[in-house]
């Protein structure tokens, strides 16, 4: 064992500290959305969402009763962490792989759900991770079988457990980069396509928004999880707990954004709601024309565009189009 390597009990203790302050996050957001969808929703949901993360919430706060039970059974009842910790097959330790697997389940269906969304309720951009999911529930699963019957097997880094951790490991980060890239793409195309307000201001809620949307801050916990378990490293147990409650904080950081109406396709109306306010302001400016040959008139034109796309002319013909065109091409997200 390398020199560098943590302690398992004080990994699993650590592990621990970190799932009890991202599940007070859970908690917090939760009854925020709960609130929101009972008296400051601006779009519908369905009920199958709503039932998501209602379910999600609930296997969360039994994944982390598990991790402090088996806390106290293994410091202060058997007051031996380090063997206890390395049994895979408690039961409940089998329990919590279980529940972290249909956590992941449901938490990378959101991301689905938002990437058919995102990309014009089309089902083919969602193909590749739909299957992915059903390979990641095929290890989740398995892996929780093979854990409960390997009494002999005392680490997950074990070479029988290896392949269903890895395999697992591996599908759930290829779904979630492939929804991520999916999904921040077609955003940024979008964007790039209206390029609707230059505010700076504007620009940082949208890159903000593009990172909770895409999932992003999910992917990278993937990324850190599949490194240190291929390295063998105890450090891995650090990320893996805390990542059984950030399956249920982005998605229904996702499911918030939808509910309130602050997701990217919003923003955008937002920006082309600014766009028409300022060119309704130039429209209503007093405007130069030109009258015979021998001077200037002043005359003032009204603020509204002509009745008919026929008598569209002038300088504000090009701006009337674009117009057009970006309300055409708005994406209900």
């Amino acid at each position: 064992m390398p020199s560098s390597q943590i302690p398992l009990d004080r990994a699993y203790l650590t592990a621990i500290w970190l799932e009890t302050l991202f599940y007070g996050i859970n908690l917090l957001l939760f009854f925020s959305y709960l609130f929101i969808v009972r008296y400051k929703r601006r779009t519908s949901l369905s009920k199958i969402i709503v039932g998501v993360a209602i379910m999600m919430f609930l296997f969360s706060t039994v994944h982390v009763s598990l991790g402090f039970y088996r806390l106290v059974e293994g410091f202060i009842i058997l007051r031996n962490p380090t063997e206890f910790f390395s049994d895979v097959s408690i039961p409940a330790n089998v329990a919590k792989v279980t529940i972290h697997t249909v956590n992941s389940i449901l938490g990378d269906s959101i991301m689905v759900w938002r990437c058919y969304n995102v990309w014009g309720q089309r089902w083919l951009p969602s193909i590749l991770p739909i299957l992915l999911i059903i390979a990641s529930a095929v290890c989740g699963f398995g892996q929780a079988v093979i854990f409960a019957e390997a009494r002999t097997t005392h680490s997950a880094f074990g070479s029988n457990l290896e392949r269903w951790n890895g395999s697992l490991f591996s599908l759930s980060l290829a779904t979630n980069v492939a929804v991520t890239s999916l999904i921040a793409a077609r955003i940024w195309w979008v964007n790039r396509q209206f390029n609707i307000l230059h505010d700076s201001s504007f620009k940082y809620r949208r890159v903000l928004i593009l990172v909770i949307e895409s999932g992003a801050i999910y992917s990278s916990a993937l990324v850190i999880e599949i490194t240190l378990y291929f390295l063998n490293n105890n450090a891995f147990y650090i990320i893996y707990d805390p990542i059984a409650q950030l399956t249920a904080i982005v998605p229904t950081m996702i499911i918030v954004l939808t509910s309130l109406g602050l997701t990217s396709a919003d923003l955008n109306s937002e920006g082309q709601r600014t766009t028409r306010n300022r060119m309704t302001g130039l429209e209503s400016r007093p405007q130069f024309a030109a009258t015979g040959r021998g001077g200037n008139t002043l005359s003032s034109t009204g603020s509204t565009f002509p009745e008919s796309e026929d008598h569209i002319g002038g300088p504000n013909a090009d701006m009337v189009l674009k117009l057009k065109q970006k309300e055409s091409a708005e994406l209900v997200i």
